[in-house]
C-alpha cells in the first residue's frame, strides 16, 4: 500500500511538473520561457554523456532507497526522482528543458529543478544528521 501510495506521489509531482511547462509553452507562448538544452546552468555536455549520467543517477537512488540507505528520507528521494523523471521526459520529447521561473538573481529553472535541489540538499542534511547508516 505505501509504495502505491508513493509511486501516487511521484506520479503526481511528474504531472505538477509538466503541466506547468505545458501552460508556460502554449499558452503564454515565445519569450516566456527558454529551451535549456544544457545541464545545471545552461552547462552544455554530450547528449549521450547527459542520459547516461542521470539515468545512472536515477539507478542508483532506486538502488540505494530499495536498499534502506534513505528511509527516514524517502521524502527527499522523491522529489530528486520525480524531478529528474520529468525534465529527461522534456528532453525526450521536446530535446530540451521548458525553463521559465526567472528570479533574476539565479538562472532560469522549473518546479522540477527546485524539487531536484529541494530533494538534494534535504537529503545531504538528512545523510550527515544519519552518519549515512544503513537503517533496517
Amino acid at each position: 500500500m505505501l509504495r502505491k501510495k508513493l509511486f501516487l506521489i511521484i506520479v503526481s509531482l511528474i504531472f505538477i511538473d509538466q503541466l506547468s511547462k505545458y501552460i508556460v509553452r502554449h499558452l503564454y507562448g515565445g519569450g516566456f520561457y527558454i529551451c535549456n538544452e544544457g545541464v545545471g546552468f545552461g552547462i552544455k555536455i554530450p547528449e549521450v554523456m547527459f542520459f547516461f549520467l542521470w539515468i545512472g543517477i536515477v539507478i542508483s537512488l532506486i538502488y540505494l532507497w530499495r536498499k534502506k540507505y534513505f528511509v527516514h528520507n524517502t521524502w527527499y528521494v522523491i522529489l530528486i526522482l520525480s524531478g529528474a523523471v520529468s525534465n529527461i521526459a522534456d528532453r525526450i520529447f521536446y530535446g530540451c528543458v521548458t525553463d521559465f521561473i526567472d528570479l533574476k538573481i539565479w538562472p532560469v529553472f522549473n518546479l522540477a529543478d527546485s524539487f531536484i535541489a529541494i530533494g538534494a540538499v534535504m537529503l545531504i542534511f538528512g545523510i550527515i544528521g544519519n552518519k549515512g547508516k544503513k537503517v533496517v
